[in-house]
């Protein structure tokens, strides 16, 4: 058994044992997506006690039949990464996540409760399993808004989060409008089928989203949180009575400064999404149907005795790989 956790000080504390309690299910951990909020917890720039485990998007092996859950010993799962939990001080459910919240997935072997376990659908292939959360996280995006077929909806900021809310738009017959500085996401975005694209660091946005809308702007602006993002841009691409959404695969995001006086200006809706809780189900039947395409996020695989080296390397570089992967 190896554990990797961070000590927020970019080192890491590596244990070789840890003891499971009998009712959770035991798993043998496959493949595991490092984002930016792993990098950070690794650099000591997410306020947590540390140590603790990262990684939050996973696969993994069933290691025990399980008869009582249906589960089987070699079956290949999807991990539901939510931590749900008692009715938080304004009796809201409060929603966490491993790996940010609790000790998660960068690790060989691991236990969950039978509930954060969901079987591969057959034919869904590791590589599309592993995006399970941020398709949740999508499609939570768009059912915050309210979208009509033939809609136009402004997506600002290359990630895999935006190409999936891209995708999806055009699975629900509205019309994605793909914003980005960086050619690369531009250029997947492309691949995938998005055919509205905007280069910011060429082209004016505004000019571009009017041209593309016939004056209109876009009904609908989301904006997907990362460093560098202008958050100007979420209510200057919006029409008059749009929808705006700040996206983030967690509730740790940077910090964002803007001019609001368009929100009234144009009696523009304001919200945040940074869960897929409620859409995970959801997100495993799209994957399962084959509407998406994730074969150009993965540019980077290393095993998992090279997690260390990967670490340093992100923490130096953080924008360098759209998708590293660790394969445990």
């Amino acid at each position: 058994m190896k554990i990797y956790k961070v000590k927020g000080n970019k080192e890491f504390e590596i244990l070789d044992n840890e003891v499971f309690l009998p009712e959770l299910v035991k798993i043998k951990i496959s493949s595991v997506i490092l984002t930016s909020n792993d990098i950070c917890l690794y650099q000591g720039k997410i306020n947590r006690t540390y140590p603790i485990v990262p990684g939050h998007m996973a696969t993994a092996i069933v290691s025990e039949d399980r008869p009582e859950f249906d589960l089987k010993r070699g079956a290949r799962v999807i991990l539901n990464p939510y931590i749900l939990s008692s009715a938080g001080g304004e009796g809201i459910s409060d929603v966490k996540l491993y790996g940010l919240d609790a000790d998660g997935f960068l690790r060989d072997f691991a236990a969950l409760p039978a509930d954060n376990i969901i079987p591969f659908p057959e034919a869904v292939k590791e590589e599309e399993a592993l995006f399970t959360e941020a398709v949740a996280v999508a499609l939570s995006t768009i059912n915050a808004m309210k979208i009509n077929k033939g809609e136009y909806v402004a997506i600002v900021g290359g990630s895999i989060v935006a190409n999936l809310i891209g995708q999806l738009l055009l699975y629900y017959q509205a019309i994605p409008i793909y914003v980005s500085s960086e050619p690369r996401y531009l250029e997947i975005a492309k691949k995938c089928g998005i055919y509205h694209l905007i280069d910011e660091s060429r082209d004016d946005p505004y000019q571009r989203v009017m041209e593309i809308t016939g004056g209109r702007m876009a009904e609908h602006s989301v904006i997907y949180a990362k460093a560098g993002v202008s958050p100007h841009f979420l209510f200057s691409l919006a029409g008059r009575g749009g929808d705006c959404i700040i996206v983030s695969l967690s509730s740790s995001i940077p910090r964002m400064e803007t001019d609001i006086s368009l929100v009234s200006k144009k009696n523009l809706s304001v919200g945040g999404v940074s869960c897929g809780v409620d859409e995970i189900n959801a997100a495993v039947n799209i994957i399962a149907q084959k509407q998406l395409d994730f074969s150009h996020f993965i540019d980077k695989s290393v095993a998992f005795d090279e997690v260390i080296p990967l670490f340093e390397e992100l923490s130096e570089h953080p924008l360098r790989y759209i998708c590293p992967v660790v394969r445990v």
